[in-house]
């Protein structure tokens, strides 16, 4: 039952999470919204607006119909951006919620806050869609030394027998699987780290120097604790890969979208500038 999986969205991490399912014998359907990218992997065998250059398995299957990505596959991973996830599921609601009520587990791997009015990813979606299995996925992991064939680690938490569904899937030579119960802790911590690396990209841009990068990385994650606590969850999930992990490598790493965004601000860029390119 759980060897066919879908995969919605098609950006990096979407794409990333198609190919990594596929190489561990998955067959994977791969949600896309642009009818364009998904007949260039069906025929090519790759995105052209992600990772180009890596050829996808044939197990990874595109397509642009929410009902069938759905039919048959209990196991959903979510790696749609924040800002478009309201838009992309209640058009199709009657849809996601008929496969909730089957008893569908949905791994969340979008990372954000939803606006007006605000509300956690994970909140909305179990309110949304009953019955839902929900997990959250999260850790040190840039997509790109992924698809390099990099080593990585991750956490998925949730209730158990999901959690250990995703790892079941996810675990191999080169990708280490941990599971965990603060759900909670581990999405916020996940869209938090997000903002302390902008500003560790633009103290990088600015020359401030790896002293005051080091200050935003442990005073950010203090703060994240203290977000977690009102959010409901563990203050000590920010010490696990969720927390520190993620936030480590992404205030670290110059293939960090999240750093590159506040290095070319602090370099003179717009915003609108740097989302184009």
């Amino acid at each position: 039952m759980d060897n066919s999986i879908t995969v919605a969205g098609a950006g990096s991490w979407g794409t990333t999470l198609a190919w990594m399912l596929a190489q561990n014998g998955r067959e994977v359907c791969l949600l896309c919204r642009q009818q364009s990218v998904a007949g260039s992997i069906n025929k090519d065998r790759r995105n052209p607006l992600y990772f180009p250059e890596v050829e996808l398995p044939s197990a990874v299957q595109a397509t642009t119909s929410i009902t069938k990505a759905l039919e048959g596959n209990p196991t959903v991973y979510l790696a749609v951006p924040a800002r478009y996830l309201r838009d992309f599921v209640q058009p199709h609601l009657d849809s996601w919620q008929a496969w909730s009520r089957r008893g569908g587990v949905l791994c969340n791997r979008t990372k954000g806050v939803l606006l007006e009015p605000t509300e956690r990813v994970g909140g909305w979606l179990e309110q949304a869609l009953p019955g839902l299995k929900l997990v959250h996925l999260s850790g040190p992991n840039l997509a790109a030394e992924i698809m390099a064939g990099h080593a990585a680690a991750a956490v998925v938490a949730g209730p158990k027998e999901a959690a250990g569904l995703v790892r079941q899937q996810l675990m191999c030579d080169t990708y280490r699987v941990y599971t965990g119960d603060d759900p909670v802790g581990v999405e916020v911590a996940g869209f938090f780290k997000n903002i302390i690396a902008i500003a560790a990209g633009a103290a990088s841009g600015m020359g401030l120097g790896d002293n005051v990068r080091a200050v935003l990385i442990t005073r950010g994650l203090a703060e994240m604790g203290r977000l977690v606590a009102y959010f409901g969850g563990d203050p000590a999930t920010v010490s696990g890969l969720a927390g520190a992990g993620d936030l480590i490598a992404t205030c670290s790493s110059s293939r960090s979208r999240n750093f590159q965004v506040g290095y070319r601000r602090a370099a003179g860029e717009s915003l609108q500038q740097i989302l184009s390119a």
